[in-house]
């Protein structure tokens, strides 16, 4: 759990050899692109080969020292290939620091941003108290637990593939792999704390620049990338407006915001503010977001260079990026999909346009859009419509739009396209089919299929209620506003900006992917960086039209404000929130069933999420947390009124300790306000291992 410095250093080091291979490899491949640009990729590739690698070998060698050595020595065959012949394309110290220096303003912005992300990482990723206790944050109060969980699981009990360690016996579905990269530097005798962290500081940086880089190819403009940057990062709507105190029967105030439990600008319910700051609550307690972004946006840029820059040698790094992504973040994988199927169709009408270019009618296509979910809204509050029919709208819109793609496709082999469309998409769409469809056959399909809750029909993600526009507008704010008016006007970035944007929120306003429907948000942030990206745009070209005029730079600045302004408060909540996680005597519980139980141990405890056992010491449960495992479609009904009955009725229910072969069973203040507990005769059954106050372990003989 707290390592040494040794370790830490170790799971460094290895850490940094993947991070150099992905860097040559990269380099080799993007001979012509700058040295920063050979950079940010090459550390992309060095995560995902990190994430990919050992867990390769581990289907043989379980997840062990032995299956990371083995990856260690099968990067040399990369870092050999990449080193041979001309190496002068590889960026060097002085070649990054003379192109970092072409970005003055963005290294100033997001080096700022990314010493603030270390702070949330320190401030936020079980820091010890004072009485030993350790803290976390408010954005990282949940899901930080299950991740710990998911870390420390895979590295202490080693079994591959691994099984859920909150509920034994059912296979880890999750996109594990945003964790294992972590288990593995725990493995090599890192601390917890510094395991979790070091590689989210990388997926961030990677992250940063991703933006950056996608936003300056689609725009050509330093300026409007850095606008798109802030958009992206600063996002929050017109929340702030909440905490104004309008009349004198009060409401929420100022103070609320950096005092109270999730009453921010972005993420206020009672109100249907839902549409959250992407570092606050997507990035720093969503790891697999956070891992999957950063490998999803370098593949969104490798694959708008290769087909709308011609650069057809980008298919083969773009599809082998996008087959690494399912069981990174699942839907990262499948908003690719839909970014992929987007800009197929704009290719192929493109190249059918011929030299005429028809463009898309964009703003028709906008209006249509807004007027058909306000009809729909409509019709589902008289009861016209039933939210279940709307899969079927969603799946009659996806026919509709392959049909269209297959007489576009016809057409585009029959003029002779047909070579140019087995050497381009069909070798990025044979990538993803080769390498991505095992992972989902072994791992997703048969999560998903006979689920009811992981596909289904459901309209306008998370409004409760709002008018349609305007459930938007006050989440989304002015970018939302000014990117609907670049839409509308500039038709040259249509094609490759806004047919994303159109068919990733007409799938999410009518289908959902998975138990809880606000997680169709991990889909919209994708649309959304398009979003910003043709905010960005028109914003810099209305300003250069207006800026002498008198007042504009000041309209310009206030614009700018009020968008960012939702955001900016929320991460200073962030900044300041401060949480016991776990409790002085449950640290002492965890640190001495790390030292004194077998690693696949089963312990008996309550199925409270912050359960220190399952996330500090990686042991099993026999049942842990509704709120993550119901969310992944496990079905806990059974064995949580089990563990109730072994609590209350130790005696009856001993075939049940012995059907799960509990090894410990826990009884503290959790399972006595939980449970009506027999202490008598679980003190009569069974043996006390260690006591701390009103915590005791009892083992199981």
């Amino acid at each position: 759990m707290f390592g040494s410095t040794l370790g830490n250093l170790l799971g460094t080091l290895y850490f940094l050899y993947f991070q150099i291979v992905g860097i040559f490899v990269m380099s080799k491949i993007l001979k012509k692109e700058s040295p920063l640009t050979k950079a940010l990729l090459g550390s992309v590739t060095g995560s995902v080969l990190l994430q990919w690698i050992p867990v390769l070998f581990a289907f043989f060698f379980d997840f062990s020292i032995l299956a990371h050595m083995l990856a260690l020595v099968a990067g040399l065959p990369l870092l050999f290939w990449s080193l041979r012949g001309d190496r002068s394309g590889n960026p060097t110290l002085r070649t990054l620091i003379g192109q970092l220096s072409y970005h003055k303003v963005f290294l100033m912005g997001a080096g700022i941003t990314m010493l603030f992300w270390v702070y949330l990482l320190n401030t936020h990723t079980i820091p010890l108290a004072e009485n030993g206790a350790m803290l976390t944050g408010q954005c990282t109060y949940g899901d930080m637990n299950m991740h710990l969980g998911f870390i420390t699981s895979i590295a202490v009990q080693g079994t591959f593939p691994p099984e859920y360690s909150l509920f034994p016996g059912a296979r880890l579905s999750y996109p594990f792999l945003s964790d294992s990269i972590s288990s593995g530097i725990y493995l090599m005798g890192a601390s917890l704390r510094y395991a979790y962290i070091l590689p989210m500081i990388a997926a961030f940086g990677q992250i940063l620049g991703s933006v950056f880089l996608l936003a300056q190819t689609l725009l050509r403009s330093r300026a409007k990338a850095l606008l798109t940057y802030l958009f992206f990062f600063l996002n929050g709507g017109l929340g702030f407006f909440y905490f104004i105190n309008w009349s004198r029967e009060g409401g929420y105030t100022l103070k609320d915001i950096f005092t109270g439990f999730y009453t921010t600008p972005t993420n206020l319910v009672e109100h249907n503010i839902r549409w959250v700051n992407v570092i606050a609550d997507m990035f720093l307690p969503q790891r697999a977001t956070l891992f999957g972004y950063a490998v999803l946006f370098p593949a969104i840029w490798l694959l708008y260079k290769a087909v709308f820059q011609e650069r057809k040698e980008y298919f083969l790094p773009a599809g082998i990026l996008v087959s690494a992504l399912p069981m990174i973040h699942t839907h990262s994988f499948l908003g690719m999909g839909l970014v992929s199927a987007a800009w197929l169709l704009t290719y192929l009408h493109n190249s059918q346009a011929g030299e005429t270019r028809h463009p898309l009618p964009t703003g028709l296509l906008l209006l249509a859009f807004v007027v058909a979910m306000c009809l729909l809204q409509s019709w589902l509050k008289k009861g016209q419509i039933h939210e279940k029919d709307l899969l079927i709208f969603c799946v009659m819109g996806i026919v509709a739009c392959v049909f269209y793609g297959a007489y576009l496709l016809i057409c585009h082999i029959t003029a002779g396209g047909w070579k140019h469309i087995l050497q381009t998409w069909g070798i990025y769409l044979g990538c993803v089919l080769l390498l991505a469809l095992p992972q989902l056959l072994f791992w997703t399909f048969g999560h998903v299929i006979g689920n009811a809750n992981m596909l289904r029909g459901h309209f306008n993600w998370g409004n409760q209620g709002d008018f349609y526009p305007w459930f938007y507008l006050k989440n989304l704010g002015l970018p939302l506003l000014l990117g609907l008016a670049g839409i509308c006007a500039r038709r040259k970035v249509a094609s490759a900006l806004t047919m994303p944007v159109a068919v990733i929120w007409f799938v999410i306003e009518l289908m959902v992917f998975q138990p809880n429907v606000y997680d169709n948000n991990k889909l919209l942030y994708i649309a959304y960086l398009f979003l910003c990206v043709i905010a960005a745009d028109y914003s810099m070209e209305l300003y250069r039209k207006v800026k002498d005029l008198g007042g504009a730079r000041l309209l310009a600045g206030c614009v700018l404000f009020f968008s960012l302004l939702s955001g900016i408060l929320t991460l200073g909540r962030e900044a300041v929130s401060e949480y016991q996680l776990y409790g002085t005597q449950y640290v002492e519980l965890a640190k001495y069933i790390e030292e004194n139980t077998a690693p696949d141990a089963v312990i008996l405890t309550n199925t409270r999420h912050n359960n220190e056992i399952a996330s500090l010491t990686g042991r099993n449960l026999v049942c842990g947390a509704d709120t993550f495992l119901y969310y992944h479609g496990v079905d806990t009904t059974e064995r949580k009124e089990q563990v109730r009955q072994m609590y209350e009725y130790p005696v009856s229910g001993l075939h049940l300790f012995e059907e799960y072969a509990v090894d410990y069973v826990l009884v503290s203040s959790f399972e006595r306000s939980s449970y009506a507990v027999n202490e008598e005769a679980l003190q009569a059954m069974f043996t006390p291992a260690f006591e701390s106050g009103d915590v005791v372990l009892y083992q199981v003989h």
